[in-house]
């Protein structure tokens, strides 16, 4: 059963790290808040009991943990989840909506809540905002990027968003051990990275004799991303694997002429077995490679990366794999493409027929109280954190924990990001790795960061998301074919990529770049 748990705690960590986090891959302007709430609490006139539609398969939402039960004490509101336990995700919010008994307060997706909110299912949240919600409009005022993210192309506002904090996420990690034996510096440009790569594979570093070395790994951390275990290589050829900003407006990678050669440069270094033989398969990339000592090099999370310098000191007490500057693309550019998107594309919206909408929202409000933001992040004051020198700082009981994430959420409710609420950086500081925290430092005071390849949130009407929702995965099953075919040596590159973009535009790649272009117009024009 513990083992059973600990899967599950993973699982939902995944997702509450990645909402954040998503290399979406989310603003993560700073990795500080900028925007102090207001100390006033927003409470309910009298009792109330709200239904809330939450899924959760890991069951890990109990609205009778710690943090509820004291909003509870503070709002006077009780909430009851009245979404199964069990099942799939949208199959049971399709049947809650065709039951027609749409609960006060719905926790999902954004897109979807912003198309039933158009649809006249959900209230309007605009007026209800700036008379019961003085600090979550505080907000809004001090981060415009975030009104205009949540804010429709009618002007209406539906949904209070998950905002994550914080900039950096990933970053490139290479032995420096291994480095060392070898008398080789950090690589500083491609060509250097391809030279070190190369010298790993030959020189032996690990030093038992074996040519078992695997110079690049990387492992499926987003499975809903064509390609994602070698996307991590493209910006060495100044491409991407998704759409970015360029010249002010949208470019799709895998459709620009960068796309080519770096995908040739890949299926190369594949080739001469620079990168993970098993990369499409591997299980656990991470722990198998470093702790058997055979993996060199990856682009990957700084927190979950570098603590393994930690957790396999036993099975490799030598391990000493540190973040490096990025190396110079082959059009000489020193940049990081991951960047916590602004929103974690989760949040909370209330039904049109709640009774109620003004103490809902004051409800919803109470959340960006500054009570209420330490409790979202750190829990219960006193407990599992107190305040020092007005700041939280967790406590020796909560920082002892493994993981202190899944910890938070299992017993406290902390860090639930279907909620409608604002993370802190210094919740995930205090337990990151120094060896990760001196890589955050360094990709963010040198601004490494591009903010190119992370967009805003961007917002489609009904009709445009439904387009989407029927071009994207043509389009995803045609990138991740191809380019596995290309990278595994079962197609050649230069004779078959005209008949992939003509593929591509054949399934509709131009209508689903000016959906995407329009969206972006309209964001830039709020």
């Amino acid at each position: 059963m513990k083992k059973e748990m600990k899967v599950i705690v993973t699982s939902m960590l995944a997702v509450i790290i990645l909402a954040g986090c998503a290399k979406s891959s989310e603003p993560k302007e700073s990795a500080t808040a900028s925007v102090v709430p207001s100390a006033s609490t927003s409470t309910v006139a009298t009792p109330m009991n709200l239904n809330i539609f939450y899924f959760d398969a890991a069951g890990l939402f109990k609205t009778d943990l710690p943090i509820f039960k004291k909003a509870t004490e503070k709002t006077k509101v009780t909430l009851k989840n009245v979404a199964p336990s069990s099942g799939d995700a949208k199959q049971a919010y399709n049947l809650m909506l065709a039951s027609g008994e749409i609960p006060d307060i719905i926790s999902y997706n954004l897109s979807d809540l912003n198309n039933l909110g158009s649809q006249g299912a959900l209230q309007p949240l605009n007026d209800l905002i700036e008379k019961n919600a003085p600090n979550f409009a505080k907000f809004l005022a001090e981060r415009p990027d975030v009104r205009k993210a949540i804010t429709l192309a009618d002007g209406k506002i539906y949904t209070i968003p998950f905002v994550a904090d914080g900039s950096a996420t990933t970053g490139w990690f290479v032995r420096k051990d291994w480095l060392d034996k070898l008398g080789l510096q950090a690589p500083k440009t491609v060509d250097e990275y391809y030279n070190v790569l190369k010298a790993f594979r030959e020189k032996d570093p690990n030093g038992n004799g074996k040519k078992d070395e695997i110079p690049y790994f990387n492992r499926l951390a987003n499975a809903s991303v064509p390609l994602a275990q070698t996307n991590e290589l493209l910006p060495l050829w100044d491409s991407f694997y998704s759409f970015y900003i360029k010249d002010g407006k949208l470019a799709f990678g895998p459709s620009e002429p960068q796309y080519k050669t770096a995908m040739g440069n890949i299926a190369k270094w594949f080739k001469e077995g620079l990168i993970d033989p098993e990369i499409f398969t591997r299980q656990k990339a991470r722990e198998v490679l470093l702790g058997g000592n055979t993996g060199g090099s990856t682009h990957d999370w700084f927190a979950s990366t570098a603590a393994f310098n930690t957790s396999l000191q036993k099975e490799n007490p030598g391990l000493n794999f540190v973040p490096v500057t990025p190396p110079a693309s082959q059009g000489g550019k020193v940049f990081e493409v991951g960047k916590r998107a602004i929103l974690g594309g989760s949040g909370w919206a209330m039904s049109a027929k709640t009774k109620d909408p003004a103490a809902v929202m004051r409800y919803f409000d109470f959340w960006w109280t500054e009570e209420g933001r330490n409790m979202f992040n750190f829990g219960i004051d006193g407990d599992s954190y107190t305040m020092v020198d007005n700041k939280p700082k967790f406590t020796e009981k909560t920082l002892s924990q493994t993981p202190v994430l899944g910890y938070l959420v299992t017993n406290y409710g902390a860090q639930s990001s279907g909620m409608g609420a604002w993370q802190n950086f210094a919740y995930e500081e205090q337990w990151t790795n120094p060896v990760a925290l001196a890589g955050i430092k360094e990709y963010q005071d040198k601004k490494y960061i591009s903010s190119d390849y992370t967009l805003p949130s961007l917002n489609f009407t009904e009709a445009e998301q439904k387009r989407i929702n029927e071009i994207k995965p043509k389009l995803d099953t045609i990138i991740a074919e191809m380019g596995q075919k290309w990278i595994l040596g079962a197609a050649d590159i230069e004779g078959t990529y005209q008949s992939y973009l003509d593929n591509l535009k054949k399934n509709n790649l131009d209508e689903y770049i000016k959906i995407n272009q329009d969206a972006f117009d309209r964001y830039n024009k709020k």
